[in-house]
């Protein structure tokens, strides 16, 4: 009997620390997901990322119809430490910030500039990548277009409701910046010789040149501006998840292998 009772014991024992455990851990599993948002995210298996895919070498869609670039790969990684796939929205730009506050999308990463007016709006992941405004123009003007000084009286393309609108109408008349709702479309407009010189984010410009023969770079950066992945003020914890990755990818060089793939090769 004294075995059996002591058997019984172990037994007992057992499953009081079971129960206990269950009780004492429930609360740490709960709390990753007790989040309404992110408890639907990984309910669904996805999260829904908004991008204006036409702005190589940080978005655009290959001949395959595959969502690739910089930005694409970030959100990939961001999907993978949430235990999710990321399912990629192409939204025109005009359209982008509304999607994300009328909740169509989760998230939006799309070389988006860190802006104090957009930020009263939603908020901002930690900055990933630093951009500064840069000037394209075409190989017959270089001579002539070396930088901002060179400007003036000058037709300049922008992409619409961009910084480099803004930035833009500093250095031209504002009659003279012509808003395009993508760069493809200043990019052509350059190339048949309606505008003198597009203002654009580096890492766009970098993109656009490398496919065109007849565009080129001109001077250094003259803006230093910040990418930063957008939600919904309200979504603290999605954005908290969203900056974890962000700073594996900066500790982890993952961050500077994506920039020398992208912006360089």
């Amino acid at each position: 009997m004294g075995k059996k009772y002591l058997i019984f014991l172990i037994i007992v024992a057992i499953g009081i620390i079971s129960v206990a455990g269950y009780i004492f851990f429930r609360p740490l599993a709960e709390e990753i997901i007790e989040d309404p948002m992110l408890r639907e995210i990984k309910t669904l298996g996805k999260i829904l990322v908004g991008t204006e895919a036409t702005y190589p070498p940080m978005e655009s869609i290959d001949e395959a119809g595959n969502f690739v670039g910089m930005d694409i790969g970030i959100a990939q990684e961001i999907a993978f430490d949430i235990g999710v796939e990321a399912e990629f929205r192409n939204i025109v730009w005009d359209e982008i910030f509304n999607t994300l506050l009328n909740g169509e999308v989760d998230m939006l990463i799309s070389a988006i500039t860190i802006t104090p007016e957009r930020a009263e709006k939603m908020a901002f992941s930690d900055p990933y990548f630093n951009a500064g405004q840069i000037i394209v123009t075409t190989l017959d003007k270089v001579n002539e277009i070396k930088g901002t000084q060179n400007l003036a009286g000058k037709k300049l393309g922008v992409q619409i409701e961009t910084t480099s609108e803004i930035e833009a109408q500093k250095y031209t008349d504002p009659d003279l910046v012509i808003p395009f709702e993508n760069n493809d479309l200043a990019k052509d407009e350059l190339l048949k010789g309606e505008i003198d010189a597009i203002i654009i984010d580096y890492p766009a410009a970098a993109g656009m040149v490398s496919r065109e023969e007849t565009l080129r770079i001109v001077g250094e950066p003259f803006t230093q501006e910040f990418y930063g992945i957008a939600v919904r003020k309200e979504e603290k914890v999605l954005l908290e998840e969203i900056n974890k990755t962000i700073r594996r990818l900066k500790r982890e060089n993952i961050i500077e292998e994506m920039e020398k793939k992208w912006l360089t090769e």
